[in-house]
């Protein structure tokens, strides 16, 4: 026999809330572990048959400049904006189950594109592009391409942290998932009939479509920043997004349906299937 708890836990999907704060308190855990310490690269410069020194490696020799967007920053517009848009779309027109929904697609695209983040961060160990700076290289002495002259290990550890960017991933698990939501809320699929022989959209289409792609667009503006302060190399950029946009696109299609189809656009899975059920439960009288 069910119990109204188990309905009421079934209904508000508080088990799956349960399982994403789980995995993001893994991914934690995980950035929190050892780091994969590789050696530092070492460029030699023979001088003569008997003599070489060795030099910094200049891909990793940039000055550290002040963030543009530091990591607050960062997790502030990623949640923030999609928590402000989907109250706005809702308040104009509701829909059923999909203020459960859409903060649970938040916390899977969180969960899925942290743990991913955090773990290959981990194992790689990817030098930053102001690596040197950042562990305040001791370039007073005459180095002889083995030693490590890094004076601050906070700073060592933060530049071996480049690879993939969690700024570039953070961003775009949520905000490309907004997209992909906004394209679902505004029909930008929607073909409507046009005068009496002709189908196309509306002129106000195009304005939603490129109203939806705004925070996709902000995603690749903090992303971009991160190789502008040389806190991270393009690849590392690319690599985020990567994460961030896949990260997206499972949550969405975990929790709602296709968003090119515009009888399903912009509707949860559970409201989707309930509507088509009953549509197809409730057949149209017809006379004998």
């Amino acid at each position: 026999m069910t119990t109204s708890w188990q309905v009421t836990m079934h209904q508000k999907r508080l088990l799956e809330y349960g399982v994403c704060v789980l995995i993001l308190i893994v991914s934690l855990i995980v950035s929190l572990a050892s780091l994969y310490h590789r050696d530092i690269p070492a460029i030699a410069v023979p001088l003569d048959n008997n003599k070489t020194v060795y030099i910094r490696d200049p891909t990793l020799n940039y000055k550290k400049l002040k963030q543009q967007v530091p990591m607050y920053l960062c997790v502030i517009l990623a949640y923030a904006i999609p928590v402000v848009a989907h109250i706005l779309v809702q308040w104009q027109h509701r829909i059923p189950n999909d203020t459960r929904d859409f903060f649970l697609s938040l916390f899977v695209t969180s969960a899925v594109c942290q743990l991913f983040t955090n773990i290959i961060k981990q194992l790689a160990g990817r030098f930053r592009p102001s690596f040197y700076d950042m562990c305040d290289w001791n370039s007073s002495v005459m180095w002889d391409g083995i030693e490590n002259l890094c004076r601050d290990k906070s700073g060592e550890t933060e530049g071996r942290k480049s690879f993939p960017s969690g700024h570039s991933s953070t961003a775009f698990s949520t905000l490309f998932f907004l997209t992909l939501y906004l394209f679902g809320r505004f029909k930008v699929v929607d073909i409507k009939k046009v005068g009496t022989s002709s189908y196309g959209r509306h002129y106000t289409a195009s304005i939603k479509f490129f109203l939806a792609m705004l925070p996709t667009i902000l995603a690749v503006w903090i992303a971009v920043t991160r190789s502008m302060d040389n806190w991270h190399h393009y690849s590392d950029i690319a690599a985020g997004a990567f994460i961030g946009i896949i990260s997206a696109i499972l949550a969405y299609t975990y929790n709602y349906a296709p968003v090119f189809n515009y009888k399903s656009a912009g509707l949860p899975l559970e409201t989707y299937y309930q509507r088509k059920c009953r549509d197809t439960t409730v057949q149209p009288l017809t006379e004998p």
